[in-house]
Formats: structure tokens, sequence, C-alpha cells
């Protein structure tokens, strides 16, 4: 196995079991080079977090359009957007970098970070338009909005599937119209989710 793909392996597994914040140092010396290789290969974290998901990205897009072929308007949106609660519910290391992703502020925002608010921008406004045209959304609403709320309960929900669903589900009912209300199955009120762990507190902005 080459160098690269070595370090992929192990800061993937690291990311998994640790979060995107896990040293890199670890990930250098559990993929068995040195500092001065995975930094030739991977110049920045960022760098690094957007190669071990590339392919979960390139996933989530292609998803949209799949979606839009075979979903009506609205509930194609709605899929989607649990797609991405069950992308990262299930990986916290993916989970982290969304959430990282969207709380940047622009100028602040890296080449890859740009690309990826890209890809999932040009990937999900169209589903979001079908919504929007089919009377089921709110004009108002903005994809960078639904996917950082998404992500947003994602963290919330910290890999706790269920809950992290009921919590998309009674967002989901702030931006529907009222003209949408008992179209599909995003209004019917979610079951309670019993938790006995404590809720996490949730991050400032620009940490």
């Amino acid at each position: 196995m080459r160098n690269r793909e070595r370090l992929l392996a192990a800061a993937a597994r690291a990311f998994n079991a640790e979060g995107a914040d896990t040293s890199l140092d670890d990930i250098a010396h559990a993929a068995d080079v040195g500092n001065a290789t995975l930094y030739r290969h991977f110049p920045t974290r960022q760098a690094l977090i957007a190669a071990v998901y590339a392919e979960r990205i390139e996933h989530l897009c292609a998803s949209a359009a799949d979606l839009r072929d075979q979903e009506p308007a609205g509930e194609a949106l709605t899929a989607w957007l649990r797609l991405v609660i069950d992308h990262t519910t299930r990986n916290r290391g993916l989970r982290d970098a969304f959430v990282a992703a969207y709380r940047i502020r622009h100028d602040e925002e890296t080449p890859e970070v740009t690309e990826w608010h890209r890809a999932t921008h040009e990937a999900a406004t169209p589903l979001l338009r079908d919504a929007q045209a089919a009377g089921r959304v709110r004009v108002d609403v903005d994809i960078d909005e639904l996917i950082g709320l998404t992500t947003a309960i994602a963290q919330t929900g910290d890999g706790d599937r269920p809950f992290a669903d009921r919590l998309l589900t009674l967002a989901l009912e702030g931006v529907r119209t009222r003209s949408a209300e008992g179209q599909d199955g995003t209004a019917t009120p979610p079951r309670p989710v019993h938790r006995t762990r404590r809720m996490p507190h949730p991050c400032p902005r620009g940490t």
C-alpha cells in the first residue's frame, strides 16, 4: 500500500474514532510514515479531510439527482436531508467536518471547504427549488440554511440517529408552507425519542 493510501486509511479510522480534530501526528504514526510525508500529500488538515470524505460527498451529491428523478417534489428534498443525517450520524469525522464547514466564516474558507459548499449546493438546490415551486417549502428558505441546520442537528444528536431524525422532522415543519401540511411524511408529528444522556453544549461560532 502506498503512503497516500496508508494515510487516508489511518485518517479515516482516526476521524471516525476521535473526530476531525484528531492529532495529525498520530495519523502519520498510525500510517507508519513521517510528518513530512503527511504534509507533502496533504498540506492542511482540510485537505486531508476532503480527501478522506470525497467519496461520501460524491455519493451524497449523486443521490440528490437520483432522488429528484424518483420522488415527488418536497419528498425528494426531505429524503436527501435524511440521507445527510444518516451519513453524519454514523461517522463522527464526517459529522465534525460538515459542522465545521458550515460554521466557518466565508472569508476563512479554504479551497477544500469552498469546493465542498459548491458541490453540495449545486446538488441540493434543484431539490429545494422543486419543493418551492410545488408550494411545499417557503420561498424564503435557502439550501445552505437547510444543510447547515441539518448538520447542526446531526451534531446535537451525537450519533443517535432516531433522535436526530426526530429533530429534523420538527425543523422541517418550520420551513413548510401552510398549504403543504398533511401532504407528505414531514407533516406527521414525530414520536418522542427518550434520551437519558445530557445534551452537548453547542460550540460558539468560529471556534
